[in-house]
């Protein structure tokens, strides 16, 4: 007689660490990634063949948008008040290079007007902003 030997084998992939190694790489990924912070105006900046990069952490960036509006970084400010705003930020951190980013539509007189008031304030490094361009 035979005796028939019943063997329940299950395939089983063990889940109750998958919720741990989900919450782990969801941590991960939102502590490494980087969130770009929604810029005040659109602005084309002309092109250059040559030029070195800015610090952001050094940088205080003044947008110049085609319609002649002026931002601090995130927040739009009249252009009146970019010396007298722009000395008080001086005063707390001298060290700081002012990125001008102005627009490659924007008539020269509007960017001479901003090189004005960025002279009152006594700024000692100001940087045009560009686009990299490649060599023809």
């Amino acid at each position: 007689m035979r005796i028939h030997r019943r063997v329940h084998t299950q395939n089983m992939i063990p889940t109750a660490s998958m919720a741990d190694i989900a919450m782990l790489l969801l941590i991960f990924f939102l502590s490494t990634a980087i969130f770009r912070a929604q810029e005040a105006l659109s602005v084309r900046l002309p092109g250059a063949f040559t030029g070195e990069r800015i610090r952001r952490e050094e940088a205080i960036g003044i947008w110049l948008g085609p319609d002649g509006r002026v931002a601090f970084n995130d927040a739009t400010v009249p252009a009146g008040r970019v010396g007298e705003i722009l000395a008080g930020k001086l005063q707390r951190n001298p060290g700081l290079t002012i990125a001008l980013r102005a627009d490659a539509r924007v008539p020269y007189e509007r960017v001479a007007e901003i090189l004005d008031q960025l002279k009152l304030a006594r700024a000692p490094r100001v940087a045009f902003t560009t686009v990299g361009r490649e060599k023809p």
